[in-house]
C-alpha cells in the first residue's frame, strides 16, 4: 500500500504523535508510535531499542556517540501497510535481538545523532539477515533511520520503510523523522524507569503495604509510602541517604496526580533527588538543582518535595522545602509545632532559588516529613488534617514503626491520594557535643 499523498511534492505528511500511554511496557509504547506512522507517513516501520537498556531496565547508561564497534538491538515492534503483513511480522518478529554491524545506516544515525536516508541496508548488515527478511527488504526503495535520543541520551532507532509506489525520502523527511523518534525516545524512557521502578518496588515489597527502615546509624527511622487505592503505583516517594558524620538525609517528595505517569515522573526525581543529595549539597541547593532537572524532563511536571539533614551528633536538623507541606516536631512533653521554612515555590514551574532554616532536634523528638495525602482529602482541609496529625503526634512516645504504621492507615480503606509519613528520631541516648554547635539558629 503506497503512502498518503500530503504536501504539494507528494510527499506524506508527518502525523501528530500523540504521547503515548504511560507503561511499564516498551514494546506497547513502541506499537503506539508505529500505529501512528503506518500507513499514512511510511509503508512500514520499525523500532529497535538498545538491548543493554532493556536488560538493565535503566535508560541512562548508553551515551550519544556509542556504536563504534556496532550494537546489539531488540526489536521492540514493526509495522507493515502490505496485505501481506503477516509474512513480513514473520520475518521481523517483534522481540527479536539482533546485531547491527558498525557501518550499517542504523548504528550511523545513532553515532552521529542524525538520521539517515538510504536505499538498501548494505551488503554487510544484509549477510547478517535471514533470506526471508532480504526478502521482505527488497520490497521496499527508500529508508530512513532517525536516532532515537532523549536528554543527550541515546535509546534507540526508530527505521521507516516506504514502497515503490511512494515518493522517497527526501530532506525535510529527516527533521519530521527526527522530531518524531525524539518524543517516541522520550516515551520509551519513561516506560523503562517505570519498569524499573515496578521491578524495585516488587522486590521490596513486604507481605503487608508498608515499609519498615531499620535504624540508620544513630537515627531511628520508620516509613511508609502507599499508592492511592486503585493504582499499583503513584507519585510519592522517600528516600534516606547516609552522608558524612553520621548525618542522615531524609527526602520526601510528591508528584502532582497519581497512577502510572505520576510514577514515571517521580522515578526521574527521586533518582536525580538520591543522587545530590548523596553529594552532601546543602538542601537548598539540592532543591534548586532538582527544579533544574524538573523543568528539563520532556513532559510538563509539577512536583513539591522536602529535604532534611539530621546531625544526631549536633542534635539538629537543616530543612530545604519546594512548595511542600512544612515538617512537624513532636517534643517528648507532648508538645507540637510546624517548623517554619523559608518559602519554596514547587519543582517545575519555573527557574527557582531555595532557603533552608535549621532547628535543634534534641534526643526523643520525632520529626515529621509526609505528603498531602496524609491530610488532606475531599471532605477535610490540609490544615485540619495537620491538626490531626499533630494530635496523633502529640501521644507518649512509643515505637516509630507502629506509630508510622497508625498514621498511614488513618485516612482509612479508601485513599483518595498517594500517602508518604516518615518519621524519624534521636534516640535518648545520644550525649550532645560540648562546642555549642546544637544550638538553634
Amino acid at each position: 500500500m503506497a503512502a498518503a499523498r500530503g504536501d504539494p511534492a507528494g510527499s506524506p505528511l508527518p502525523p501528530r504523535l500523540r504521547p503515548p500511554d504511560a507503561t511499564a511496557d516498551p514494546a506497547r509504547v513502541a506499537a503506539q508510535v508505529l500505529d501512528a506512522l503506518v500507513p499514512g507517513f511510511a509503508d512500514a516501520a520499525g523500532m529497535y531499542v538498545l538491548e543493554q537498556l532493556l536488560s538493565e531496565g535503566n535508560a541512562g547508561r548508553q551515551a550519544v556517540g556509542a556504536g563504534q564497534r556496532g550494537l546489539v538491538m531488540r526489536r521492540l515492534a514493526t509495522r507493515h501497510a502490505s496485505a501481506d503483513a503477516p509474512a513480513l511480522w514473520a520475518a521481523f518478529p517483534s522481540g527479536e535481538v539482533v546485531a547491527l554491524p558498525a557501518d550499517s545506516p542504523s548504528v550511523r544515525c545513532l553515532r552521529d545523532s542524525v538520521p539517515v536516508i538510504f536505499d538498501q541496508p548494505g551488503s554487510r548488515a544484509l549477510r547478517w539477515i535471514s533470506p526471508e527478511a532480504r526478502t521482505t527488504l527488497g520490497r521496499y526503495t527508500s529508508f530512513l533511520a532517525a536516532p532515537m535520543v532523549t536528554r543527550g541520551t541515546a535509546v534507540g532507532v526508530l527505521v521507516l520503510a516506504r514502497a515503490p509506489g511512494a515518493p522517497p525520502f527526501h530532506g525535510a523527511d529527516r527533521q519530521s523523522a527526527a522530531d518524531l523518534a525524539g518524543r517516541a525516545a522520550a516515551a520509551v524512557a519513561d516506560s523503562l524507569a517505570l519498569m524499573r521502578h515496578q521491578s524495585v518496588t516488587e522486590a521490596l515489597r513486604p507481605p503487608r503495604p508498608a515499609v519498615t527502615v531499620e535504624p540508620q546509624g544513630r537515627l531511628e527511622i520508620a516509613g511508609r509510602c502507599l499508592p492511592a487505592t486503585g493504582c499499583d503505583v503513584g507519585g510519592d516517594w522517600y528516600d534516606i541517604i547516609p552522608l558524612p558524620g553520621q548525618r542522615t538525609g531524609l527526602i520526601v517528595g510528591d508528584v502532582m496526580g497519581h497512577g502510572p505517569l505520576a510514577a514515571a515522573v517521580m522515578t526521574r526525581l527521586s533518582a536525580a533527588a538520591y543522587a545530590l543529595a548523596g553529594l552532601d549539597l546543602p538542601p537548598s541547593e539540592v532543591m534548586r538543582q532538582l527544579n533544574r532537572t524538573a523543568l528539563a524532563l520532556p513532559q510538563d511536571t509539577l512536583a513539591t518535595c522536602a529535604y532534611a539533614v539530621v546531625d544526631p551528633a549536633r542534635q539538629s536538623c537543616v530543612i530545604a522545602a519546594a512548595g511542600h507541606l512544612p515538617p512537624i516536631l513532636a517534643m517528648p512533653d507532648g508538645t507540637t509545632y510546624v517548623l517554619g521554612l523559608p518559602g519554596g515555590q514547587s519543582l517545575g514551574v519555573t527557574t527557582a532559588s531555595y532557603g533552608q532554616a535549621r532547628t535543634e532536634l534534641r534526643p526523643g523528638t520525632v520529626l515529621a516529613l509526609y505528603t498531602d495525602g496524609l491530610v488532606e482529602t475531599r471532605t477535610r482541609p490540609f490544615d485540619q488534617g495537620i491538626l490531626a496529625l499533630r494530635s496523633a503526634l502529640a501521644r507518649p512516645p512509643r515505637d516509630l514503626d507502629a506509630t508510622c504504621a497508625e498514621l498511614a492507615s488513618a485516612p482509612g480503606d479508601i485513599r483518595e491520594d498517594d500517602i508518604t509519613i516518615v518519621l524519624a528520631r534521636i534516640p535518648l541516648s545520644i550525649t550532645p557535643p560540648h562546642d555549642g554547635a546544637n544550638q538553634r539558629n
